[in-house]
Parts: structure tokens; sequence; C-alpha cells
């Protein structure tokens, strides 16, 4: 990638990401700089697996530089309904702030906001993601009682009018994604906001696929009128805790869109990550995560049936590479990089669902099939002591095999035949 190339990115995502950056504390609670790019791995995927960079901040162009020189793809990640030249006082998204209920009022300058941040788009080598990110009123019997909504969808009976309601949410999604198609065909074009199973932290843990089903109801049924108009799909995996449900809440909200999406085809999903604790957890808020996480989150999408990963990030004001626990990503990631040809032509093989495995507090294994002679295992158990060692037994087709766990490290083992290597 070009300079030229890399600073039309850095316009881009800057422009994208200003109101979150504005957010996002400054300091950190390490005293000592982090590594510098020159001491960490690089992680060139091949077979279709893919890794992202979409980290901003006040380094921008060298650290665009180095990530693509490390093995990673560009971002173009456009907050859509935003108005910067303005000051904001065209911006979609706050008009939703006193309208929750009717899709079919749009703000006047919806599309030419919408297409005028999508010219601005000029990196036509990365992926380009549209974040949408509102909610609506999903009490479909609440709406329906309202006289004005249910006027405006012109629908005469409720079930009607439920089909309508959510295929014109749908349309706020939608029309950015086909007005971005038609100014740059050839684009994968996505969104980070609603997924075919929106992010959920307890909502999976200690429930029946019923229950699961039941509180996502809408998910499935808005994103059936958004699928035909993205090109992959997006799971936001952001950890909020530094404890073993982490593990857990990552691999079940992968799966749990994977499982989804195939209803649709087989565009991949990519799992969109960020280096710091989520902003909800009030004590880690901002901190890095801790070095296991950030090593099982380099790995675990790859073995949950994502194609790929994310990694997101602001730092304003910050200069050189800014996160210590990168290293530790990096060479976590290097192990799926290492085997990207296999990982990406393997087999994903049916293992317990995360959530049963979380309930249980039981190690988290999934197996990928290469050939019948040919395995790559992912094996991890959060539960156990940093400085505990245990073994786990994983079933292969010619017979099962015993692999060693250490502490909370996830593990990955290339078995080819009677052999058993640790990555």
């Amino acid at each position: 990638m070009n300079l030229r190339i890399l600073f039309a990115t850095l316009l881009l995502s800057s422009h994208a990401l200003l109101n979150a950056q504005e957010k996002v504390p400054t300091s950190d609670t390490s005293t000592s700089p982090p590594p510098s790019w020159e001491q960490i791995r690089r992680v060139p995927m091949s077979g279709g697996l893919r890794a992202f960079w979409n980290v901003a901040g006040g380094d921008n162009a060298t650290n665009y530089r180095e990530a693509a020189a490390h093995g990673f793809e560009m971002v173009d990640l456009l907050s859509t309904y935003s108005d910067y030249p303005g000051r904001q006082k065209e911006n979609i998204r706050k008009t939703l702030d006193t309208n929750k209920t009717n899709p079919w009022q749009k703000p006047e300058f919806f599309e030419r906001i919408v297409k005028r941040n999508i010219e601005k788009r000029s990196n036509q080598n990365a992926i380009f993601v549209h974040d949408i990110e509102f909610s609506f009123e999903e009490d479909i019997d609440k709406v329906w009682a309202d006289p004005v909504v249910r006027a405006a969808s012109k629908a005469t009976t409720r079930e009607q009018f439920a089909d309508a309601y959510l295929r014109e949410w749908a349309t706020w999604f939608t029309l950015p994604c086909q007005w971005a198609k038609e100014r740059f065909p050839g684009t994968p074009i996505g969104i980070y906001g609603p997924q075919p199973f929106r992010r959920d932290y307890f909502g999976i843990s200690g429930k029946s696929a019923q229950q699961i089903d039941g509180t996502h109801h809408s998910d499935a049924e808005l994103w059936q009128h958004i699928d035909p108009f993205v090109d992959y799909y997006i799971a936001s995996i952001y950890v909020f805790y530094d404890k073993p449900d982490s593990i857990y809440y990552m691999a079940a909200n992968v799966e749990e869109n994977i499982e989804r999406t195939r209803l649709y085809g087989s565009k991949p999903i990519y799992a969109y990550e960020w280096l710091r604790y989520h902003s909800s957890n009030k004590k880690l808020a901002y901190q890095e995560v801790a070095p296991w996480l950030a090593e099982a989150m380099a790995v675990l999408p790859y073995f949950c049936g994502a194609r790929g990963l994310a990694l997101w990030g602001s730092e304003p004001k910050r200069q050189g590479q800014y996160y210590h626990t990168l290293p530790v990503f990096m060479s976590s990631l290097g192990r799926i990089s290492d085997l990207s040809a296999k990982i990406a032509a393997a087999k994903l093989m049916s293992d317990e669902p995360a959530h049963v495995l979380w309930k249980a507090k039981r190690p988290l294994i999934r197996r990928l099939r290469v050939s019948a002679d040919e395995w790559i295992i992912l094996a991890v158990n959060p539960w156990q002591a940093e400085d505990a060692i245990s073994t786990v037994e994983v079933p292969l087709e010619k017979g099962r095999i015993t692999v060693e766990l250490r502490g909370r490290h996830s593990e990955i083992f290339h078995c080819v035949g009677e052999s058993v290597k640790q990555m």
C-alpha cells in the first residue's frame, strides 16, 4: 500500500472517528511506552482469511503504514449519519433521539447527508463499513396503537403493520449501503450496528435455545431486509470483563451470528475487537485488556466460523505504537497466519455450544478438520489459575488425543497423523 492510499484512508478514518476520539481518555495505567512495531511479528494471511486494522489516533500515518506492512488490511469506517462540515446541525442520528417509533419520518436531509459522506470515501482498496447505531421501539403493539405511525404505514392489520414497520426501519441501513454500492461498485460493503444476532452478554449463558431465539427474534426479522445489501457480516465482541466468562461470550456471539447468517448464504463474518475494555464497565473502562484475553481475541474468532477480525481503536493524541498488549495479540494471531491456508480450507466441526460450556464451567474446545489425518484444535480453560496445568481429551476421527492446557492460555494444536504439535 503506497503513502497516497494510506493518507486517503487516514483522512476518512479520522473523519469517521472524531466523536469517538473525544470520549476516549488519553492516559494509561502503564508508565512505560508500548513496544515499537519493530518488536512485533508480522501476520500475513492466505487462503481467504483476513485481519483488518481500524485503529485511528495521533500517529495514523505511521501506524497505518506499519499495520499494512505487518499483514493487516485497511478499513474505511464511515460515521454515516454525521454532519461534520455543518457542525452537526444536520446530524441524522440526533433526529432519532426524539423519534423512536416512526421509521417513515426520515429527516429531509437524510439522502443528501449520507451521499455527501459516502462521496468522501477515497480508499478503494479497503472494505467499507457504515457505522450506523441507534435503537428504536420494538414493541409492535405499542407502536400499532399510535394513530400517526399506523397511518404512515398504510397497513390495515397488525400483521401487515409489523412487517412494514421493521421493513421501513431497515431502509435506514440499506439505503446507505445501496448508495455506497452505486458510487463504488465492487467495494465490499458492511454495517457496524445491527447484527443478525445482536451482541448479548448475559442473555446467552443459562438460557435455552428457545429463550435465546425469543430474546433475539426481532434481530432476524430486521436482518432479513438488510441482508441483500451487505457483502459481509460484523460480530462485535468488545470485551467487558477480566474474567473467564469473556471467552465464552466472544465465542457465543460469533457462533450465534454464524448460525443465523447461514440461512442467507456463505458471506464472511468479521469479528470487531478492541484492545481496551468497553466503557460500560466503569471499573476497567478504556484500560488495555489482560494479556490472556488479548491472546484469545486474536485466535478465537477463526475457530468459531469467522473469516477474519477487525481491530478497532481510537487513540487521540497518542504517538507511536499505541498498545502494550499488541505484541501478545500479534504473536497469538501469528499462529493463525502460519496455518491460514489450512484453516481457511478446513471444516469447522460441530462442538458443544459455547453457552453450554460456559454454564458448566468447562474448557472451550473447537476443532477444525483439514483431513481425516490432519486437525487443528483450539483449547482453553479460563477457569483455572494462571500457573495451573491441566489436560483435556479431544475426539478426532481416528481416536482421542490428550492435550495439555497451561493456565488461561488459548492453546492451538496441529495434529498430523500421530504427531501433535503445540503452536
